[in-house]
């Protein structure tokens, strides 16, 4: 059976009988989960909760490559949970507490706050402070991702951020910069492109300078420990841009409580 047809088949399971869904492999998002347990144990364990901003040119990937370009003596294993729902979508969704239950992660992102573009309109935060609480009850370390801006909305990024900081406040948490340091970057370099095509998702270089931002929170380094990585297709010199940005904003914005 090859691999389009089976696609099919759990697509159709997924919408007459309401299954988990399955990846694009055709195995489903249980079958997934329990795989995760084989992994061998890695120095750091990086579990991604969000939509397509957290999976958008591997992101989770491009962490895992910079800490093992800073910490080649240590492993990182990095995971997207299945689905791109929002937080309070993943309640009750049957596979992200799963997900979340299946191994010791050390660090898990929480993406996907929803929130109005408009900033006039308020939704409820209760599902990302109750995940922020399994959590740390589960002894990882909550990781609060706010999106970047829309391509040249200059008050999205720091509005965003804002909110998440409000939901750390109410249930401690890390609050990962991610706005301000995009604002900062394309004030300084209006030049080089942040954003996919579309607008609202990250380019490569987006990717990069969310990536070299978890890098600092996940192990406490500086992100000019970091020498080029000819490996990710970004020019040496925007890759020391990018660097020189998130360093700056880690040094203001201490994300962690």
């Amino acid at each position: 059976m090859n691999k389009g047809f089976q696609w099919l088949i759990c697509l159709t399971l997924l919408l007459v009988l309401g299954l988990n869904g399955c990846s694009s492999d055709g195995t489903s998002h249980s079958a997934k989960i329990s795989q995760l347990s084989t992994m061998p144990e890695a120095n750091y364990e990086l579990l991604f909760i969000g939509n397509s901003h957290s999976s958008a040119n591997g992101l989770p990937n491009l962490v895992s490559t910079l800490i093992a370009a800073a910490e080649p003596e240590k492993s990182a294993n990095t995971v997207l949970a299945p689905g791109y729902r929002f937080l309070d979508e993943r309640v009750n969704d049957g596979v992200t507490l799963e997900t979340l239950n299946a191994r010791n992660w050390t660090h898990v992102f929480l993406q996907a706050q929803k929130y109005s573009t408009s900033g006039r309109y308020f939704y409820s935060t209760s599902a990302a402070q109750n995940w922020i609480k399994q959590i740390k009850k589960l002894g990882g370390t909550p990781i609060m991702f706010p999106e970047w801006p829309r391509y040249q909305n200059k008050t999205e990024g720091q509005r965003i951020y804002e909110l998440h900081l409000q939901i750390a406040n109410n249930e401690a948490a890390c609050v990962a910069p991610v706005g301000p340091v995009w604002d900062e970057f394309q004030l300084r370099h209006p030049d080089i492109k942040l954003h996919a095509a579309d607008g609202n998702h990250s380019n490569l270089n987006g990717a990069l300078l969310t990536a070299y931002v978890f890098f600092q929170i996940v192990t406490s380094k500086p992100a000019n420990v970091l020498g080029y990585l000819p490996q990710i297709d970004v020019t040496e010199d925007i890759q020391q841009k990018l660097k020189t940005v998130a360093l700056d904003f880690h040094n203001i914005h201490l994300p962690c409580p």
